[in-house]
């Protein structure tokens, strides 16, 4: 059993028509998607060879619909889409474990019974063409089509933060580019990698714009402390949305909590941002809510929830009261140097 690891590219575009099955396997037109970028995470397992070799092919066809793929041996993470064969162990169990996740799967099955309807079945000797339509249904399944007349696509492209915090991407390893610098986001490590220094404090000065391009990196591909300049995923996100906040969008309405207390080391700037986030560690809270408890600008509450949302620290709430409660002590305590700056700003009495 052999697997590859195939790299697919693509930019983005709008393209109408209704997804129909064409099983002669010529693709048909996509309908007009509400987001212009479609970045494809593919997973692979328990492909044999000549199978693995098709989807390489099917997956290269994608970029006439601007669906950029990476293909990739499945590692038992997250993906965009699961294809894996049934007939294998292996397969069987990528499979139950996507089930869980809700994860698209193409199944390579020639006995679909009792596979449910979600899931896609074809052939182990299913051509490119038919493969590549498959692909493409999964992957634009769950898109908003929109009726109205095509808009500038510059207006349609969210800041590279905003896209950092959707679920395609949050809390996954990326690599990002513009402009020639290049940054590489460990959310597991909690950090932020560039080359050089310079490159780091100019993405960081740049990250709320939509001119950032990003796609989930392999699995293999570990960014490690020598790789240059290195900062706290939390602070250069909070960083990025404090210096570039009038160009984010409003946050969406809802009541939000801290999971975690974020990593922002001693800077003294981040004051306002740290009293919003030990108000979310309290309870769950609104953004008008915030403004209040915090006596904190709609923009920098704007701009502390989707550096938050970014770094996978947010989770959203379903409790409905109109005011933040009385709250228990925060699960976080400040300490060392950071104790010393909450303590003058009275962020560290409890």
């Amino acid at each position: 059993m052999q697997q590859n690891h195939v790299n697919g590219s693509g930019g983005f575009m709008r393209i109408r028509g209704d997804i129909k099955s064409r099983p002669q396997g010529r693709l048909s037109p996509a309908p007009i998607l509400a987001t212009n970028m479609i970045r494809a995470d593919i997973a692979t397992a328990a492909l044999n060879e000549q199978v693995e070799q098709r989807i390489r092919i099917a997956a290269s066809l994608l970029p006439a619909y601007r669906i950029g793929a990476k293909v990739r041996p499945w590692d038992g993470t997250r993906c965009g889409l699961l294809i894996t064969d049934l007939s294998d162990a292996y397969g069987r169990q990528a499979f139950a474990l996507a089930k869980r996740r809700g994860t698209p799967v193409l199944a390579i099955s020639d006995d679909p019974t009792g596979l449910e309807a979600e899931y896609v079945a074809v052939s182990e000797n299913s051509p490119a063409p038919v493969l590549a339509q498959h692909l493409r249904e999964l992957l634009t399944r769950d898109q908003p089509v929109e009726s109205a007349d095509p808009v500038d696509d510059s207006e349609a492209v969210l800041p590279a933060l905003c896209r950092l915090a959707a679920p395609g991407f949050r809390g996954q390893a990326i690599d990002a580019s513009c402009n020639g610098r290049t940054i590489h986001i460990r959310p597991v490590e909690g950090r932020v990698y560039a080359n050089t220094l310079s490159d780091l404090l100019s993405a960081c000065d740049s990250f709320s714009n939509s001119a950032w391009d990003m796609q989930v990196s392999a699995a293999s591909d570990r960014a490690t402390p020598t790789d240059g300049a290195s900062r706290s995923l939390e602070a250069f996100l909070l960083q990025s949305a404090f210096q570039g906040r009038d160009q984010l969008p409003s946050f969406p309405a809802g009541r939000y909590q801290l999971k975690d207390w974020p990593d922002v080391g001693t800077a003294p700037e981040f004051i306002g941002a740290l009293k919003i986030a030990r108000s979310l560690l309290r309870a769950p809270a609104s953004p008008r809510e915030l403004q209040l408890a915090c006596e904190a600008s709609e923009d920098d509450v704007k701009a502390s929830l989707w550096a938050y949302q970014a770094s996978n620290l947010l989770s959203s709430s379903d409790h409905a009261v109109d005011a933040i409660r009385p709250a228990p002590p925060p699960t976080a305590r400040f300490s060392g140097m950071l104790a010393r700056i909450a303590n003058r700003f009275g962020l560290g009495r409890h």
